[in-house]
């Protein structure tokens, strides 16, 4: 695996070694004593599966302290474009965003410590996102930063059409900087 630095302070793109031939692929898509050693990463305590078709918008989520948590993203299926905004009150990139094209062909992975609000865009017929998390998910704890928040100006790719979002993304808060500051990730 090789880590690739970000403009955010503790985030990185991972690119998994691949050994290809003509019977197929092995990567290893997750080596606990490397993150561990490369980017001090916490221990992941869970592992979901997203499953979206195209146009399908899920984010920008977030987990307040203490149960603010790390992410490991990876697309095993299908494209997405993966999109994270540092919300870190102390962080010299605070309300910036970055944004990423995970598939099935590049074997790169996303590395967002806690501080970080998440989606993704699926660009794909459909795709298919594992991702570990470093706390379990607790609803009381859960936020959401409007997908298309006129202050942090996300530049969503353009599929044509409207986007699919769930309610509770659609009727998302926009960027409060002032609450924001007062928690410490």
């Amino acid at each position: 695996m090789k880590i690739i630095n970000s403009p955010f302070q503790g985030c990185y793109l991972l690119k998994e070694k691949v050994i290809a031939d003509k019977r197929g692929h092995f990567s290893e898509t997750f080596n606990y004593n490397f993150l561990k050693e490369k980017i001090n990463s916490d221990y992941f305590v869970q592992e979901n599966e997203s499953f979206s078709n195209k146009k399908v918008i899920r984010g920008m989520h977030y987990q307040l302290p203490p149960h603010a948590h790390g992410k490991l993203i990876q697309c095993i299926k299908g494209e997405i474009y993966d999109v994270f905004i540092d919300i870190r009150c102390n962080s010299e990139t605070f309300g910036q965003w970055a944004g990423i094209k995970l598939n099935d062909e590049n074997f790169k992975q996303v590395w967002l410590p806690k501080g970080f609000a998440h989606g993704f865009l699926t660009i794909s017929k459909f795709a298919k996102i594992l991702y570990k998390i470093t706390s379990h998910y607790n609803p009381n704890s859960e936020r959401t930063i409007r997908w298309d928040d006129p202050k942090i100006k996300i530049e969503w790719p353009k599929l044509g059409m409207n986007y699919l979002l769930s309610e509770k993304d659609s009727n998302s808060n926009l960027f409060d900087y002032e609450n924001l500051m007062n928690i410490n990730f």
